[in-house]
């Protein structure tokens, strides 16, 4: 009889099994192919960056101007979102012009001043394979005859070595690091002539072209923890597999851990004015914190992959709050088996305390608690009053539906005279299942008394309070919600449950008073 028992339960291990795998292969797939963090819980990173322009219209008030500026845009490892104009009449027009996105603003200005504000939400596992340089990475060379042979006879020792490897040899000569045996003192006085007329940047553009890099002029931010008010320079230079970014006065390279932000790559200034002068651009830059909701969303409303498509992020707003709580149900079903079940709490059914958990997330735990007790003790005293009429079921239940909302309808009026808004919010509550608890609550103390019916009606507001307090987990909500094949989990683990046939620890507290007795 054993084996055979444990033959029956085999079907129902695989199936769990079965179960478990599903969510653990799709979540896998996410996470290492299409970048979900693991933790949907963990900190997001974003920054907000504003941009202020203060310019003066020509001839004044009543012509027309234009102003363009670089603009952050969504590239690999991170996503620009919430861009917000706040120019007043300028007509605003996002456009691409070459590599860089422009803004433009365009018309008869009001005022002396236009902002502009965007976040940025940084996804580093999203980072895609770097796209080789085009025609706009080998700009002409700037230097004439004399300099480029000078420049050419300095770098022609590193002629033999790797791109990375001959990369930082030239960069470090900005610093007037030379590799041994160092060039003569009169080339290394006719550089310094050379740096002094094309500055620090154009002289090592020089040398970077002039050894057959591609590079590129770039004006943006470095995406660091502190506040940045003003916009960095650095030239992205090609090694054949990767971007590598340079400090241009100093030769040092950005590590590959630092979040770099372009906002104009080439030699137009971020910010240009025709009709009018610009007199000043002011900038902020600065860490923000970013609700990990949104930031779930901005990730999977931008993309195109088939699940991200599939995703309940992909379904319009009003339909996600209905979604969060359906997801809850089964994790309070979960709870509610568990405690059944392994622990032994007595309830009035199953889904009393699971709709009793959920109707709390709007009346509160201490409010809910207390409209369900005396709910059901009005109630019960009502139902022993007509039970002397002997009514049918079917009426005697509706009869008690109709008390039980017009109960709902005073907590309300009160709830709205002394605004107490938990009040107002027990329409909430499950009307029918209170209905039937006080039906089975009079029946239990006519038939085990009321120590049983009390006890029962306690444990099922424990439980009730338990998966509540559980289901209001901010993390286990969007966890389920960025993952909602977890269901399947929490299916393996009801179909395990169901074949528990041990003792529950009520009982084998019980038995141990009664050994310890005997």
């Amino acid at each position: 009889m054993f084996g055979r028992s444990l033959t029956m339960k085999r079907p129902a291990l695989w199936l769990a099994v079965f179960f478990f795998l599903i969510p653990l292969s799709l979540i896998g797939y996410r996470v290492l192919r299409l970048g979900y963090p693991l933790l949907p819980t963990s900190p997001v990173k974003a920054w907000g960056l504003t941009m202020e322009i203060f310019f003066e219209p020509a001839g004044g008030n009543g012509k027309e101007i234009e102003i363009r500026a670089g603009l952050p845009e969504s590239r690999s490892g991170q996503t620009v979102i919430e861009q917000r104009d706040l120019s007043g009449t300028l007509q605003f027009n996002i456009m691409p012009e070459g590599l860089n996105q422009i803004g433009v603003w365009s018309g008869e200005p009001e005022g002396r001043v236009l902002s502009y504000r965007a976040t940025v939400l940084l996804n580093p596992k999203r980072l895609r394979k770097p796209k080789p340089p085009g025609p706009e990475s080998f700009p002409a060379i700037i230097a004439d005859k004399s300099e480029q042979i000078l420049a050419k006879r300095l770098i022609e020792r590193y002629a033999s070595l790797k791109a990375p490897e001959k990369l930082k040899t030239i960069a470090a000569t900005a610093k007037g690091i030379w590799e041994e045996p160092p060039p003569d003192d009169n080339d290394l006085k006719q550089w310094s002539a050379i740096q002094k007329k094309y500055g620090a940047e154009g002289a090592l553009l020089i040398l970077l072209r002039l050894a057959d890099f591609p590079v590129r002029k770039v004006q943006g931010f470095v995406l660091a923890e502190s506040v940045a008010t003003q916009p960095d320079r650095w030239i992205a230079v090609w090694t054949g597999q990767k971007w590598e970014h340079i400090q241009p006065e100093t030769g040092d390279f950005y590590s590959e851990s630092v979040c770099l932000l372009p906002l104009m790559i080439g030699d137009t200034p971020l910010v240009r004015i025709s009709g009018g002068k610009l007199q000043e651009v002011r900038w902020d830059l600065g860490k923000q914190t970013l609700s990990q909701w949104r930031a779930h969303f901005e990730r999977i409303y931008r993309s195109g992959r088939f699940l991200d498509r599939w995703s309940l992020f992909a379904i319009p707003n009003q339909f996600q709050e209905i979604f969060r709580i359906l997801l809850l149900v089964p994790i309070g079903v979960l709870m509610i088996s568990v405690l059944r079940n392994i622990v032994g709490f007595p309830t009035f059914g199953i889904f009393m305390p699971v709709l009793m958990a959920l109707a709390f997330r709007s009346t509160g735990l201490s409010y809910g608690l207390g409209i369900f007790a005396g709910v059901v003790l009005i109630g019960y005293l009502l139902r022993r009053g007509i039970d002397r009429l002997h009514l049918l079921l079917v009426p005697r239940l509706s009869f008690l539906i109709t008390f039980v909302i017009l109960a709902f309808t005073v907590f309300a009026l009160i709830g709205s005279k002394f605004g107490v808004r938990e009040f107002m919010a027990i329409g909430l509550l499950p009307f029918v299942i209170l209905s039937m608890t006080i039906e089975r609550f009079f029946i239990l103390i006519e038939e085990s008394g009321a120590f049983q019916a009390l006890r029962t009606a306690a444990g099922s507001a424990a439980v009730a309070a338990i998966t509540y307090k559980i289901i209001q987990i901010d993390p286990l909500q969007l966890t389920f919600f960025v993952y909602p094949e977890l269901l399947f989990a929490i299916m393996g683990l009801l179909l395990l449950l169901g074949n528990y046939s041990g003792y529950r620890l009520s009982e084998i507290l019980r038995f141990k008073v009664l050994g310890e007795k005997s």
